[in-house]
């Protein structure tokens, strides 16, 4: 690519990364559970096997069949009114209350309307990197009492964060806890089953910038960007970005010194590939 490894990984996360304003890139940390609505059984359980395998090899445990999705692929003839419909109906689930757990409202608004083939929606929460324990109070939540006795940091509830003695770590973590998909059936015609299911795993699995293009990098993400030149799946780029996001200990207070740990996680994973015999 004609520029040191480091400094392409981290044009690249910069490239196809969307956090909320001011946190790191968020990761499941919880069970991973996804769903496929609006195609034939064989079609739908192809694309969840395949999401479900890029997760468990990122050392994320399962849920078992008929869990609760929180990773949700809606497939529609009308995505517009789909996506309206939703919206409409489950506001809630969209804008929870919380400060910083969208991307706000204008990418709401950009949801609604999106002509992409692939749009999506992610809602986080910041939780306590020791106890993981959401660390905000939630909309309708009763106040939180104090335990009369106070064994760990987890009797506290949301007052048990720890606080530690240096200004170069922060101990509140970003979890990604829920992710819709709504795909337009009308314009992935001609894209083959195996690629598209790779890149809806890209989507379930990191905050993707909604406009994503990422450049002249070796991604699936390119697949509506440039589809003559797209790969047929996943690459060893998308695999070292994946492992890099997860591996990354985001503890700067600094949201783009997280990022930096995410593209430096990814460069060592590069790195790793490349020693490793074909």
């Amino acid at each position: 690519m004609g520029r040191p490894l480091s400094q392409a990984t981290t044009d690249f996360v910069g490239r196809v990364s969307a956090p909320t304003t001011g946190r790191g890139a968020a990761t499941w940390r919880r069970r991973f559970c996804v769903g496929v609505g609006g195609l034939r059984r064989e079609a739908a359980t192809h694309i969840v096997d395949r999401i479900s395998a890029v997760a468990s090899d990122l050392g994320l445990q399962l849920g078992r069949p008929g869990c609760q999705p929180r990773a949700f692929v809606l497939f529609a003839e009308d995505a517009d009114l789909a996506t309206q419909t939703l919206v409409r109906t489950k506001g809630r689930r969209f804008r929870i209350g919380l400060p910083d757990s969208d991307l706000g409202d204008q990418a709401l608004a950009d949801f609604l309307v999106s002509d992409q083939p692939v749009r999506w929606w992610q809602n986080t929460v910041t939780v306590n990197a020791e106890t993981g324990i959401i660390n905000r109070h939630l909309p309708g939540q009763l106040p939180v009492g104090t335990p009369e006795v106070i064994r760990s940091p987890t009797d506290l509830g949301m007052l048990g964060n720890i606080v530690t003695p240096s200004r170069l770590r922060n101990e509140v973590r970003d979890d990604l806890t829920q992710v819709i998909i709504i795909v337009d059936v009308d314009q992935i015609l001609g894209i083959d089953a195996t690629q598209l299911a790779d890149y809806l795993a890209m989507i379930a699995l990191a905050q993707i910038n909604p406009e994503v293009d990422p450049g002249p990098y070796d991604s699936i993400l390119s697949l509506f960007a440039r589809p003559e030149s797209a790969p047929s799946g996943l690459t060893d780029w998308d695999r070292a970005f994946l492992r890099g996001l997860y591996g990354a200990e985001q503890v700067s207070p600094n949201a783009r010194t997280r990022l930096s740990a995410v593209a430096d996680g990814m460069a060592h994973n590069v790195r790793r590939q490349q020693r490793e015999p074909r």
